[in-house]
Protein backbone atom coordinates (compact mmCIF):
# COMPACT_ATOMS: atom_id res chain seq x y z
CA UNK A 1 0.00 0.00 0.00
CA UNK A 2 1.32 3.94 -1.40
CA UNK A 3 2.37 5.79 1.91
CA UNK A 4 -0.49 8.43 1.83
CA UNK A 5 1.26 12.32 0.96
CA UNK A 6 1.88 14.79 3.83
CA UNK A 7 -0.62 17.56 3.61
CA UNK A 8 0.82 20.71 3.86
CA UNK A 9 -1.44 24.18 4.82
CA UNK A 10 -0.15 26.60 2.61
CA UNK A 11 -0.26 30.41 3.90
CA UNK A 12 -1.29 33.23 1.70
CA UNK A 13 2.70 34.57 1.47
CA UNK A 14 3.24 31.72 -0.85
CA UNK A 15 0.17 32.15 -3.18
CA UNK A 16 1.25 36.59 -2.57
CA UNK A 17 5.27 35.75 -3.70
CA UNK A 18 4.28 33.57 -6.65
CA UNK A 19 1.81 36.00 -8.36
CA UNK A 20 2.78 39.14 -7.54
CA UNK A 21 7.04 38.74 -7.61
CA UNK A 22 8.49 37.25 -10.33
CA UNK A 23 11.89 37.37 -10.59
CA UNK A 24 12.74 37.35 -6.46
CA UNK A 25 13.99 34.97 -4.38
CA UNK A 26 10.68 34.52 -3.15
CA UNK A 27 8.99 34.25 -6.30
CA UNK A 28 11.93 30.61 -6.81
CA UNK A 29 10.85 29.77 -3.64
CA UNK A 30 7.07 29.33 -3.75
CA UNK A 31 7.65 28.20 -7.71
CA UNK A 32 9.88 25.25 -6.84
CA UNK A 33 7.28 24.37 -3.58
CA UNK A 34 4.39 24.53 -6.26
CA UNK A 35 6.38 22.42 -8.36
CA UNK A 36 6.71 19.82 -5.61
CA UNK A 37 2.60 19.50 -4.86
CA UNK A 38 2.59 18.92 -8.33
CA UNK A 39 4.93 16.26 -8.55
CA UNK A 40 3.19 14.77 -5.88
CA UNK A 41 5.31 15.39 -2.70
CA UNK A 42 2.87 17.01 -0.87
CA UNK A 43 -1.05 17.36 -0.49
CA UNK A 44 -1.29 20.96 -0.78
CA UNK A 45 -4.30 22.30 1.31
CA UNK A 46 -5.21 26.00 1.59
CA UNK A 47 -8.33 27.96 2.75
CA UNK A 48 -10.98 30.35 2.10
CA UNK A 49 -9.11 32.42 4.89
CA UNK A 50 -6.50 32.86 2.58
CA UNK A 51 -8.89 33.95 0.09
CA UNK A 52 -9.67 36.68 2.34
CA UNK A 53 -6.63 37.69 3.38
CA UNK A 54 -5.17 38.04 0.15
CA UNK A 55 -8.07 40.10 -1.36
CA UNK A 56 -7.37 42.53 1.66
CA UNK A 57 -3.28 42.45 -0.02
CA UNK A 58 -4.97 43.19 -3.30
CA UNK A 59 -7.15 46.23 -2.54
CA UNK A 60 -4.17 47.61 -0.63
CA UNK A 61 -1.95 47.00 -3.03
CA UNK A 62 -4.40 48.41 -6.17
CA UNK A 63 -4.53 51.62 -3.80
CA UNK A 64 -0.85 52.13 -3.32
CA UNK A 65 -0.15 51.94 -7.02
CA UNK A 66 -3.39 53.82 -8.12
CA UNK A 67 -4.38 56.18 -5.74
CA UNK A 68 -7.73 54.59 -5.28
CA UNK A 69 -10.02 51.82 -4.12
CA UNK A 70 -10.09 48.92 -7.24
CA UNK A 71 -13.31 48.33 -8.55
CA UNK A 72 -15.23 44.94 -7.32
CA UNK A 73 -15.21 43.39 -11.36
CA UNK A 74 -10.72 44.08 -10.95
CA UNK A 75 -10.75 42.54 -8.00
CA UNK A 76 -12.60 39.44 -9.15
CA UNK A 77 -9.92 39.34 -11.92
CA UNK A 78 -7.20 39.23 -9.58
CA UNK A 79 -9.08 36.67 -7.72
CA UNK A 80 -9.35 34.28 -10.79
CA UNK A 81 -5.68 34.22 -11.11
CA UNK A 82 -5.54 32.75 -7.42
CA UNK A 83 -9.07 30.25 -8.15
CA UNK A 84 -6.67 28.78 -11.20
CA UNK A 85 -3.69 28.38 -9.35
CA UNK A 86 -5.35 26.06 -6.63
CA UNK A 87 -7.21 24.27 -9.42
CA UNK A 88 -3.65 23.85 -11.21
CA UNK A 89 -1.72 22.41 -8.37
CA UNK A 90 -4.36 20.39 -7.23
CA UNK A 91 -4.82 22.30 -3.89
CA UNK A 92 -7.53 21.38 -2.06
CA UNK A 93 -9.36 24.38 -0.29
CA UNK A 94 -11.58 24.01 3.05
CA UNK A 95 -13.75 26.13 4.45
CA UNK A 96 -12.01 27.46 7.53
CA UNK A 97 -15.38 29.13 9.32
CA UNK A 98 -16.57 25.54 9.16
CA UNK A 99 -13.28 24.32 10.65
CA UNK A 100 -13.05 27.06 12.89
CA UNK A 101 -16.53 26.94 14.74
CA UNK A 102 -16.87 27.89 18.64
CA UNK A 103 -14.35 28.60 20.46
CA UNK A 104 -11.55 29.46 17.87
CA UNK A 105 -10.47 31.99 19.68
CA UNK A 106 -9.19 30.11 22.85
CA UNK A 107 -7.31 27.65 20.35
CA UNK A 108 -5.72 30.99 18.34
CA UNK A 109 -4.71 32.48 21.81
CA UNK A 110 -3.14 28.91 22.71
CA UNK A 111 -1.12 29.35 19.70
CA UNK A 112 0.21 32.37 20.58
CA UNK A 113 0.81 31.41 23.79
CA UNK A 114 3.03 28.48 22.77
CA UNK A 115 4.95 30.29 20.50
CA UNK A 116 8.57 30.87 20.71
CA UNK A 117 9.89 34.04 19.60
CA UNK A 118 12.74 33.69 16.85
CA UNK A 119 15.51 35.99 16.21
CA UNK A 120 16.04 36.19 12.57
CA UNK A 121 18.62 38.11 10.89
CA UNK A 122 18.52 40.87 14.10
CA UNK A 123 14.78 40.75 13.86
CA UNK A 124 12.46 39.26 16.39
CA UNK A 125 9.53 37.16 15.13
CA UNK A 126 6.53 35.78 16.55
CA UNK A 127 2.88 34.43 16.00
CA UNK A 128 0.15 37.08 15.66
CA UNK A 129 -3.78 37.17 14.87
CA UNK A 130 -3.63 36.67 11.45
CA UNK A 131 -0.98 34.07 11.38
CA UNK A 132 -2.57 32.25 14.09
CA UNK A 133 -6.07 32.11 12.59
CA UNK A 134 -4.01 29.88 9.74
CA UNK A 135 -2.19 27.31 12.41
CA UNK A 136 -5.45 26.70 13.66
CA UNK A 137 -7.11 25.95 10.45
CA UNK A 138 -3.61 23.86 9.61
CA UNK A 139 -4.45 21.63 12.27
CA UNK A 140 -7.88 21.36 11.78
CA UNK A 141 -7.90 20.90 8.25
CA UNK A 142 -5.42 17.70 9.49
CA UNK A 143 -2.19 19.34 7.63
CA UNK A 144 1.37 18.48 9.60
CA UNK A 145 2.91 21.18 8.16
CA UNK A 146 2.57 24.56 7.34
CA UNK A 147 4.13 26.15 4.22
CA UNK A 148 4.75 29.84 4.59
CA UNK A 149 7.44 32.75 3.21
CA UNK A 150 6.63 34.52 6.45
CA UNK A 151 9.38 34.21 9.31
CA UNK A 152 6.70 35.04 11.98
CA UNK A 153 5.93 31.37 11.37
CA UNK A 154 9.17 30.19 12.73
CA UNK A 155 8.26 30.76 16.40
CA UNK A 156 5.09 28.22 15.68
CA UNK A 157 4.59 25.22 18.22
CA UNK A 158 2.22 22.27 18.41
CA UNK A 159 0.80 19.91 16.30
CA UNK A 160 1.59 21.77 13.03
CA UNK A 161 5.13 22.36 11.56
CA UNK A 162 6.34 25.51 10.67
CA UNK A 163 7.67 25.04 6.69
CA UNK A 164 9.79 28.32 5.95
CA UNK A 165 10.29 28.28 2.20
CA UNK A 166 12.62 30.66 3.08
CA UNK A 167 14.95 27.89 4.92
CA UNK A 168 13.80 24.97 2.61
CA UNK A 169 14.29 25.56 -0.65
Amino acid sequence: MAASLARCYIDTSVFIWYLHSAATDGYTKAEKFLKDIADGKYQGVTSNFVRFEYRGYLKETKAIVNGANTSKKDLEVLIDKLDRLIEDYGIEEVAADYLLGQSWIDDCEEVVTQCQPTLVRNDWKTMKGADAIHAVVANRARTQQLATLDNGFKSLRGTVSPFVLWDVY
